[in-house]
């Protein structure tokens, strides 16, 4: 029974990777720009972790499958973990923009 509860977190977790080849081109490309703007220090953050954070996705998610698969006693842990970390990645597009300034 847990198994499903395994390879559906597990689905859930690849369905991202479909889409992983468009993705690469634009973090690679952001890593490699600089910012004309003057950003605050927690939107810097957000945006290099969102952008390190795409590219490393598949390392995450075929660590947490063959981790989940061979330490079944942390299985459900294990293949839960890439969702999260999608989670943080959606958190990190939330706040990685700077604010407007708006003059009056």
């Amino acid at each position: 029974m847990f198994e499903y509860f395994r390879l559906t977190l597990l689905v859930l977790g690849a369905i991202p990777l479909v889409v992983y080849p468009f993705a690469i081109i634009p973090s690679i490309m952001g890593l490699g720009s600089k910012p004309h703007i003057d950003i605050p220090l927690f939107n810097r953050i957000m945006n290099k972790f969102f952008l390190w954070g795409v590219l490393i996705y598949p390392f995450v998610f075929f660590g947490c499958d063959w981790f989940s698969d061979n330490f079944k006693e942390y299985d459900l842990i294990l293949a839960s973990l890439p969702m999260f970390f999608l989670l943080l990645l959606w958190g990190s597009f939330h706040f990685m923009d700077a604010p407007a300034k708006y003059e009056t």
